[in-house]
């Protein structure tokens, strides 16, 4: 998620998947906080792209799932 363009890319596709236009509130805005993690994942049997939301307990079990070399499948 470090590449702007593939960032905007994904943007893109969103705005375009809900029928070109997406609104947020000052609400919305205010309520997302540095603390809010989105997961993103790669589904090989599909090609799908999976975007989460995710809690912190999560991530730290993810990494160890990805760290551990076991199941590649899902290893981006």
């Amino acid at each position: 998620m470090k590449d702007p363009d593939y960032l905007f890319s994904i943007l893109t596709m969103l705005v375009k998947k809900n029928g070109g236009k997406i609104t947020i509130t000052e609400e919305e805005m205010k309520s997302v906080s540095t603390g809010d993690l989105i997961g993103m994942y790669y589904e090989p049997d599909t090609g799908n792209i999976i975007l989460k939301e995710v809690n912190s307990e999560d991530m730290v079990r993810a990494r160890g799932m990805v760290n551990d070399k076991i199941d590649k499948t899902y290893d981006n």
